[in-house]
């Protein structure tokens, strides 16, 4: 069980890195809104459309909202809301 769980992470957390870079959300400035971006890994983690995520992410480069099935495009587009604009659109994510 342990190395299903370690391959969970390791996708979930590659899956949520893209989808925030899609979106223009850098992981710095989403870590910053503390237990609401725990909460956010959380719902990736457990998600369960893991290959619609995948499909989304490779066929998508830069976008205004994340897809409708993501737990997490509400969080994302308030993180974008609470930034500067040009440090949204313009931060490198790592």
């Amino acid at each position: 069980m342990y190395v299903w769980l370690r391959g969970r992470f390791e996708r979930q957390a590659r899956l949520m890195g893209a989808m925030m870079e899609r979106v223009g959300v850098p992981a710095e400035m989403a870590a910053r809104h503390g237990r609401l971006y725990d909460a956010a890994s959380r719902r990736c983690l457990w998600c369960a459309a893991h290959r619609e995520c995948g499909k989304w992410v490779e066929g998508h480069q830069t976008v205004e909202r994340g897809p409708a099935f993501c737990p997490n495009t509400a969080f994302f587009e308030a993180v974008r809301r609470d930034a500067p604009h040009e440090t949204v659109l313009s931060s490198p994510v790592l």
